[in-house]
Protein backbone atom coordinates (compact mmCIF):
# COMPACT_ATOMS: atom_id res chain seq x y z
CA UNK A 1 0.00 0.00 0.00
CA UNK A 2 1.74 3.34 -1.18
CA UNK A 3 0.14 6.39 1.45
CA UNK A 4 1.57 9.58 0.37
CA UNK A 5 1.74 12.64 3.01
CA UNK A 6 1.30 16.20 1.97
CA UNK A 7 2.25 19.22 4.39
CA UNK A 8 1.69 22.89 3.71
CA UNK A 9 4.57 25.39 4.02
CA UNK A 10 2.64 28.41 3.98
CA UNK A 11 2.46 31.29 6.36
CA UNK A 12 -1.07 30.33 6.97
CA UNK A 13 -2.07 28.17 9.90
CA UNK A 14 -0.73 24.69 9.50
CA UNK A 15 -3.72 22.00 9.01
CA UNK A 16 -2.66 18.30 10.27
CA UNK A 17 -1.50 16.41 7.12
CA UNK A 18 -3.67 14.70 5.14
CA UNK A 19 -3.36 10.87 4.28
CA UNK A 20 -4.14 9.59 1.20
CA UNK A 21 -4.01 6.12 0.63
CA UNK A 22 -4.33 3.71 -2.81
CA UNK A 23 -5.58 0.00 -2.17
CA UNK A 24 -6.71 0.88 0.89
CA UNK A 25 -10.64 -0.42 1.59
CA UNK A 26 -12.92 0.56 4.31
CA UNK A 27 -15.43 -0.99 5.26
CA UNK A 28 -19.32 0.62 5.63
CA UNK A 29 -20.54 0.43 9.11
CA UNK A 30 -23.77 -2.41 9.32
CA UNK A 31 -27.02 -0.99 11.25
CA UNK A 32 -28.41 -2.73 13.77
CA UNK A 33 -31.68 -2.71 12.14
CA UNK A 34 -29.60 -4.53 9.38
CA UNK A 35 -28.21 -7.19 11.45
CA UNK A 36 -31.58 -7.81 12.82
CA UNK A 37 -33.54 -8.46 9.67
CA UNK A 38 -30.42 -10.52 8.12
CA UNK A 39 -30.98 -12.85 11.40
CA UNK A 40 -34.63 -12.75 10.98
CA UNK A 41 -34.36 -13.88 7.46
CA UNK A 42 -31.80 -17.32 8.68
CA UNK A 43 -34.57 -18.08 11.14
CA UNK A 44 -36.97 -18.07 8.52
CA UNK A 45 -35.37 -19.90 6.16
CA UNK A 46 -34.09 -22.76 9.12
CA UNK A 47 -37.96 -22.99 10.23
CA UNK A 48 -39.22 -23.42 6.40
CA UNK A 49 -37.06 -26.31 5.41
CA UNK A 50 -38.19 -28.73 8.60
CA UNK A 51 -41.93 -27.95 7.58
CA UNK A 52 -41.34 -28.44 3.92
CA UNK A 53 -39.48 -31.72 5.11
CA UNK A 54 -42.74 -32.48 6.99
CA UNK A 55 -44.71 -32.10 4.25
CA UNK A 56 -43.02 -34.01 1.74
CA UNK A 57 -43.13 -36.97 4.76
CA UNK A 58 -47.07 -36.65 5.01
CA UNK A 59 -47.83 -36.94 1.67
CA UNK A 60 -45.51 -39.82 1.05
CA UNK A 61 -47.05 -41.52 3.98
CA UNK A 62 -50.71 -40.54 2.44
CA UNK A 63 -49.81 -41.82 -0.85
CA UNK A 64 -48.60 -45.28 0.65
CA UNK A 65 -51.51 -45.65 2.74
CA UNK A 66 -54.13 -45.15 -0.16
CA UNK A 67 -51.88 -47.54 -2.37
CA UNK A 68 -52.05 -50.41 0.61
CA UNK A 69 -55.55 -49.72 1.54
CA UNK A 70 -58.41 -48.10 -0.84
CA UNK A 71 -58.29 -50.83 -3.18
CA UNK A 72 -59.73 -52.87 -0.40
CA UNK A 73 -62.17 -50.65 0.56
CA UNK A 74 -62.94 -50.54 -2.77
CA UNK A 75 -63.91 -53.62 -3.18
CA UNK A 76 -65.79 -54.30 -0.10
CA UNK A 77 -68.10 -51.60 -1.39
CA UNK A 78 -68.29 -53.06 -4.78
CA UNK A 79 -69.27 -56.12 -3.13
CA UNK A 80 -71.70 -54.34 -0.76
CA UNK A 81 -73.47 -52.20 -3.58
CA UNK A 82 -73.53 -55.35 -6.23
CA UNK A 83 -72.90 -59.40 -4.39
CA UNK A 84 -75.06 -58.66 -1.07
CA UNK A 85 -77.46 -56.48 -3.21
CA UNK A 86 -78.39 -59.89 -5.34
CA UNK A 87 -77.95 -61.81 -2.18
CA UNK A 88 -80.76 -60.29 -0.27
CA UNK A 89 -83.02 -60.07 -3.00
CA UNK A 90 -82.67 -63.63 -3.60
CA UNK A 91 -82.57 -64.15 -0.08
CA UNK A 92 -79.71 -66.04 -0.53
CA UNK A 93 -79.12 -66.32 3.20
CA UNK A 94 -76.20 -68.79 3.27
CA UNK A 95 -74.02 -67.22 1.03
CA UNK A 96 -74.13 -63.83 3.22
CA UNK A 97 -73.46 -65.77 6.06
CA UNK A 98 -70.40 -66.92 4.47
CA UNK A 99 -69.15 -63.27 3.74
CA UNK A 100 -69.92 -62.56 7.35
CA UNK A 101 -67.58 -65.18 8.28
CA UNK A 102 -64.82 -63.78 10.94
CA UNK A 103 -61.44 -63.07 9.90
CA UNK A 104 -58.51 -66.20 10.06
CA UNK A 105 -54.97 -67.80 9.08
CA UNK A 106 -54.60 -67.71 5.37
CA UNK A 107 -56.67 -64.89 3.97
CA UNK A 108 -59.90 -66.49 5.36
CA UNK A 109 -62.70 -64.37 6.29
CA UNK A 110 -65.91 -62.74 4.17
CA UNK A 111 -65.67 -60.21 1.96
CA UNK A 112 -67.23 -57.75 4.12
CA UNK A 113 -65.66 -57.95 7.05
CA UNK A 114 -62.09 -57.91 5.18
CA UNK A 115 -63.41 -54.42 4.09
CA UNK A 116 -63.21 -53.14 8.48
CA UNK A 117 -59.44 -53.16 8.41
CA UNK A 118 -58.44 -51.18 5.70
CA UNK A 119 -61.12 -48.43 6.72
CA UNK A 120 -59.94 -47.80 10.04
CA UNK A 121 -56.70 -47.31 8.79
CA UNK A 122 -57.10 -45.40 6.19
CA UNK A 123 -59.61 -43.46 8.83
CA UNK A 124 -56.38 -43.20 11.01
CA UNK A 125 -53.99 -42.07 8.49
CA UNK A 126 -55.23 -38.62 8.60
CA UNK A 127 -54.02 -38.36 11.86
CA UNK A 128 -50.79 -37.99 13.51
CA UNK A 129 -49.81 -37.07 17.41
CA UNK A 130 -53.54 -36.11 18.25
CA UNK A 131 -56.93 -37.44 16.50
CA UNK A 132 -58.80 -35.51 13.88
CA UNK A 133 -62.06 -34.57 13.56
CA UNK A 134 -61.43 -35.95 10.14
CA UNK A 135 -60.46 -39.09 11.64
CA UNK A 136 -63.16 -39.47 14.41
CA UNK A 137 -65.88 -38.64 12.02
CA UNK A 138 -64.63 -41.35 9.17
CA UNK A 139 -64.83 -43.84 12.59
CA UNK A 140 -67.72 -43.13 13.44
CA UNK A 141 -69.34 -43.90 9.48
CA UNK A 142 -67.43 -47.55 10.73
CA UNK A 143 -69.19 -47.55 13.59
CA UNK A 144 -73.09 -47.00 11.67
CA UNK A 145 -71.48 -50.05 8.78
CA UNK A 146 -70.64 -52.32 12.05
CA UNK A 147 -74.84 -51.59 13.25
CA UNK A 148 -75.58 -52.44 9.58
CA UNK A 149 -73.57 -55.91 9.46
CA UNK A 150 -74.62 -56.44 12.89
CA UNK A 151 -78.41 -56.59 11.79
CA UNK A 152 -77.38 -58.27 8.36
CA UNK A 153 -75.70 -61.26 10.53
CA UNK A 154 -79.16 -61.45 12.08
CA UNK A 155 -81.08 -61.70 9.41
CA UNK A 156 -78.84 -64.11 7.31
CA UNK A 157 -78.58 -66.62 10.87
CA UNK A 158 -83.10 -65.99 11.04
CA UNK A 159 -82.50 -65.78 14.60
CA UNK A 160 -82.54 -63.29 17.13
CA UNK A 161 -82.31 -62.70 21.00
CA UNK A 162 -84.94 -63.46 22.53
CA UNK A 163 -86.81 -60.91 24.52
CA UNK A 164 -89.55 -62.77 26.32
CA UNK A 165 -89.99 -64.43 29.34
CA UNK A 166 -86.34 -66.71 29.49
CA UNK A 167 -84.49 -64.50 27.70
CA UNK A 168 -81.84 -64.07 30.84
CA UNK A 169 -81.31 -67.89 29.91
CA UNK A 170 -79.75 -67.00 26.09
CA UNK A 171 -82.93 -68.28 24.35
CA UNK A 172 -82.75 -66.91 20.80
CA UNK A 173 -85.99 -66.69 18.72
CA UNK A 174 -86.66 -67.86 14.67
CA UNK A 175 -87.33 -65.04 12.49
CA UNK A 176 -89.98 -65.54 9.69
CA UNK A 177 -88.88 -64.88 5.78
CA UNK A 178 -90.68 -61.83 5.55
CA UNK A 179 -88.64 -60.92 8.94
CA UNK A 180 -85.73 -61.40 7.69
CA UNK A 181 -86.00 -60.05 4.28
CA UNK A 182 -87.36 -56.55 6.38
CA UNK A 183 -84.55 -56.70 8.52
CA UNK A 184 -81.60 -57.52 5.93
CA UNK A 185 -83.19 -54.63 3.22
CA UNK A 186 -82.76 -52.04 6.23
CA UNK A 187 -79.60 -52.79 7.17
CA UNK A 188 -78.67 -52.89 3.26
CA UNK A 189 -79.72 -49.56 3.35
CA UNK A 190 -78.01 -48.17 6.72
CA UNK A 191 -75.01 -49.81 5.29
CA UNK A 192 -75.08 -47.81 2.31
CA UNK A 193 -75.39 -44.81 3.98
CA UNK A 194 -72.61 -45.42 6.38
CA UNK A 195 -70.42 -46.47 3.27
CA UNK A 196 -71.14 -43.14 1.46
CA UNK A 197 -70.49 -40.80 4.41
CA UNK A 198 -67.19 -42.66 5.12
CA UNK A 199 -65.95 -41.96 1.63
CA UNK A 200 -67.23 -38.38 1.22
CA UNK A 201 -65.22 -37.58 4.78
CA UNK A 202 -62.31 -39.21 3.31
CA UNK A 203 -62.25 -37.38 -0.37
CA UNK A 204 -62.61 -34.13 1.08
CA UNK A 205 -59.28 -32.48 1.03
CA UNK A 206 -58.12 -35.68 -0.66
CA UNK A 207 -55.84 -33.41 -2.85
CA UNK A 208 -55.17 -33.32 -7.01
CA UNK A 209 -52.65 -36.48 -6.33
CA UNK A 210 -54.95 -38.87 -5.62
CA UNK A 211 -58.29 -40.19 -7.10
CA UNK A 212 -61.46 -39.90 -5.03
CA UNK A 213 -63.44 -42.97 -4.40
CA UNK A 214 -66.87 -43.27 -5.81
CA UNK A 215 -69.57 -43.49 -3.48
CA UNK A 216 -73.06 -46.43 -4.04
CA UNK A 217 -75.72 -45.19 -6.43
Amino acid sequence: MLCLVASSFSLAPQLPPTRSCVGSSVASPISRRDALSGAAAAVVALGAAPLQAQAESTLVTRQQAYTRYVPRIERGRDFWANGLRRMIANSDWKSIEKELEPLGKKDKGGTIIKAFGPMRLWSSSWSGKVISDKTLAMNAAIDELEEAVASLTIAASGKDKDTGFLSFLGGQKSLDDASRAKLAQAAYKKGTSAFNKFILIGNDGLGLSFAPLDTID
